[in-house]
């Protein structure tokens, strides 16, 4: 990887082009939700009293997020393990185990490329969709850690237990797949994230990794993988993360679970005489292929310039072919505004068999998850004010 492989980072909004008084930058506003009932302030402050905070929107149009800002969506704890007295149990599976720390990290390591979301990103109402972020992680598989326990035994499903607890009064967060959906998903257990050892923050010294499943999945300071012979319905798979899909007439509760096809304008930037709209495409079934642009509300469609990214990690030695799946391409379009004012952009994902990513979510399911619609954004374009001579 190198610098030139990426797009540039975002100027600030208020910083001034050159002479002109034109910004560097302009202001991408939700069309609803919480930042237009309240202001971004507020809504960002009402996003931290339930415990999530938002990728900044220069870091949502690059290949890899930095660490340093990457969102947070946890339950407000945030323990301190010891790394000497760490132990991460495996139960339920041929031959269980224990690990201390050094065993895990002695364990040989694969790399996934993955798009982490909540699977509330970008809801009628959060409104904004900065809680998603792509990094590169680094650990053993599960299937080498059950490899390691003699197999799955009787196990066909698992729960993975967090150490995030406050005693009686919380429990530690845990979350259940089936081994089919681990296996497909190729999960890991990550020590390591964008190449420096897991923060406190980012769940140290371990966390599950689950790529194309949203990522309420994706276990924080893990302390237990619990082998079970049918699902695991603790209240997060249950109640909390689920939908209601219409099925046969009647709407049943359904588990929030694969990241649908999707796409999001982040930036609009400054460059010449016109606007650089720049974002992210990922999710569905199959890799990006293509992403259009709408500048006028969705009356027309532009194709914008993409970076896959498996061209981005071709040279890179850590990541193969199939660690990309379900990550993340960058996009950018060059706008040029026919006249100052306000317009309606948006970005629609279109992946290798030609799917296109819905305008609206879809009318038979009934949620705040899997959000796949446009993400629609006004933007105040100012007149261009020329040096005076």
């Amino acid at each position: 990887m190198s610098d030139a492989d990426t797009l540039p980072d975002a100027l600030p909004v208020e910083h001034a082009h050159g002479d002109t008084g034109a910004p560097d930058a302009l202001d991408l506003r939700p069309v609803d939700g919480m930042p237009t009932w309240f202001g971004r302030k507020i809504a960002r402050a009402l996003l931290r009293l339930v415990s999530m905070e938002e990728n900044g929107p220069a870091q949502l149009s690059q290949i890899v997020t930095p660490t340093a800002g990457y969102f947070r969506r946890d339950r407000h704890v945030h323990p301190v393990v010891d790394p000497e007295t760490y132990r991460l149990q495996i139960t339920g599976v041929a031959g269980p185990k224990v690990l201390a720390l050094p065993e895990l990290l002695a364990l040989p390591r694969e790399a996934r490329v993955c798009v982490q979301e909540c699977a509330g990103n970008g809801n009628h109402l959060m409104g904004s969709a900065g809680l998603c972020g792509q990094a590169v992680w680094e650990g053993p598989s599960l299937q080498t850690l059950l490899d390691l326990c003699g197999g799955a035994g009787p196990a066909t499903h698992f729960a993975f237990h967090g150490l995030d607890t406050l005693g009686i009064l919380k429990r530690g967060y845990h979350y259940g797949l089936s081994l089919a959906e681990l296996a497909e998903a190729r999960a890991i257990i990550a020590v390591t994230m964008n190449g420096e050892p897991l923060s406190r923050r980012h769940g140290f010294p371990s966390r599950l990794i689950v790529p194309k499943i949203y990522s309420m999945s994706h276990v924080k300071w893990l302390g237990h993988i619990e082998g079970k012979t049918e699902p695991h319905m603790g209240i997060h798979n249950r109640f909390v993360f689920t939908n209601k899909e219409k099925r046969g007439g009647k709407w049943v509760r359904v588990q929030a679970r694969w990241i649908g096809l999707k796409s999001a304008i982040s930036d609009c930037r400054r460059e010449g005489t016109g606007w650089l709209l720049m974002g992210a495409a990922w999710g569905g079934k199959r890799p990006i292929a293509a992403v259009e642009v709408s500048t006028d509300g969705g009356l027309s469609w532009q194709r914008a310039r993409l970076q896959p990214v498996r061209e981005h990690f071709a040279r890179d030695p850590r990541v193969g072919g199939e660690d990309v799946n379900g990550a993340w391409s960058v996009f950018s379009y060059l706008w040029q505004p026919p006249a100052p004012g306000t317009y309606k952009v948006g970005s629609r994902a279109i992946d290798e068999d030609g799917e296109v990513q819905a305008l609206d979510n879809d009318p038979n399911v009934h949620g705040h998850f899997n959000q796949t619609r446009v993400k629609w954004r006004m933007v105040q374009v100012p007149e261009r004010r020329l040096p005076a001579g």
